[in-house]
């Protein structure tokens, strides 16, 4: 009888045992569960930056800024075409200043920055700035030495921009250290009318890829490399007999007509529309 008695009590211990170790799992597993879904995962806030209303534009350089040789029905070359562009895809009230003038140098760009106070407010104030120059530089040493300038020539004078080219920047930076600035390189008008011009066609090369290592030393500062843009893919038979570019200005074969500004202003437009960051916000 003791035994047994015994035995009753070791059996209800058991029991207990066991049941409280179940309540313990499915309580603690509910408890789990439970704070599982309480605890919700929520994603950070996307900070939304906010988008400029208004756009200022400011064209420096030469008669390229100016937009000599450009069709009557637009007019201001690449700055007009831009502008639009800007204002038609952002969404945004698009202004521009040109201050390109026909003929003028490097060193008579850099003049005027210097002593234009209308420049200096306008800079201070720009979100986008672009600016040609070289192209006269260039051309004056050609005249210099005419058709038998020498590589080293060529070579010897593009140092010297590349100095100057470098003092122009800095000067813009000076008053305007935020607004990317948008650098349009030298193209070579004398692919068809003078294609026998000895050293031509490395010279214009080699000069835009100076342009281009200066342009890349200052921030926010992109080189627009459009030699290429005006050599016809197949010279054909009135192309050789007239010596004239379909995509320069009749007048001059230099210059780019309505259609070159055209081709000119998509070059500068795609790289204004992959650097919005630089220039479109707040």
């Amino acid at each position: 009888m003791k035994k047994k008695s015994i035995w009753i009590i070791g059996l209800i211990i058991l029991l207990v045992a066991i049941s409280g170790g179940a309540y313990y799992f499915v309580h603690n597993n509910q408890s789990q569960v439970t704070e599982t879904k309480t605890v919700k995962k929520t994603k950070p806030k996307k900070k939304v930056i906010p988008k400029k209303k208004n756009i200022s534009i400011v064209a420096i350089g030469d008669s390229l800024t100016q937009g000599v040789g450009d069709s009557k029905s637009v007019g201001g070359g690449y700055v007009t075409r831009l502008t639009q562009k800007v204002q038609s895809k952002y969404k945004v009230k698009a202004e521009s200043h040109n201050y390109g003038v026909s003929g003028d140098t490097s060193q008579q760009i850099m003049a005027r920055i210097k002593s234009d106070q209308k420049m200096h407010q306008d800079l201070s104030k720009a979100d986008i700035i672009t600016v040609t120059v070289g192209g006269n530089d260039f051309m004056h040493l050609l005249q210099r030495k005419g058709l038998d300038l020498t590589a080293g020539e060529i070579a010897d004078e593009q140092v010297q921009f590349d100095k100057r080219l470098s003092q122009l920047l800095t000067d813009i930076r000076n008053y305007n250290s935020k607004a990317p600035i948008y650098l349009i390189g030298i193209y070579n008008p004398f692919s068809i009318y003078l294609s026998n011009v000895k050293n031509a066609k490395v010279a214009f090369i080699n000069w835009n890829k100076g342009s281009a290592k200066v342009a890349n030393k200052f921030n926010d500062t992109h080189f627009i490399d459009i030699n290429n843009l005006y050599q016809p893919k197949g010279i054909t038979k009135k192309i050789q007999k007239t010596g004239s570019n379909p995509y320069l200005y009749k007048k001059d074969h230099f210059h780019p007509n309505g259609t070159g500004y055209d081709m000119m202003t998509d070059k500068v437009f795609e790289e204004v529309n992959g650097t919005t960051k630089e220039w479109l916000y707040k």
